[in-house]
């Protein structure tokens, strides 16, 4: 989950993501905010996920792979001195 956030961050800081395209993660914390702004019984997990699909379809596949390779590359440790 905290991999999935990150990226969606990395892309959002990306200049060859289509400003528009840059809207679908912000229209999902707006329908977590404000959730009953579709009627029915559409459950809101499932429309935030349909906002998140939207994001990373539209998104070339070539820069969400780079992003993601980048992120296999970090090592995360602690660094203590004594």
């Amino acid at each position: 989950m905290a991999q999935q956030i990150k990226l969606i961050f990395d892309l959002l800081k990306d200049k060859r993501v289509h400003p528009l395209v840059k809207l679908f993660p912000f229209l999902s914390l707006i329908y977590l905010v404000f959730p009953d702004l579709v009627p029915g019984p559409v459950d809101d997990a499932v429309v935030i996920a349909l906002f998140l699909q939207f994001f990373y379809a539209l998104i070339p596949a070539h820069i969400i792979k780079e992003h993601k390779k980048a992120e296999e590359n970090v090592i995360e440790g602690e660094f203590w001195e004594e």
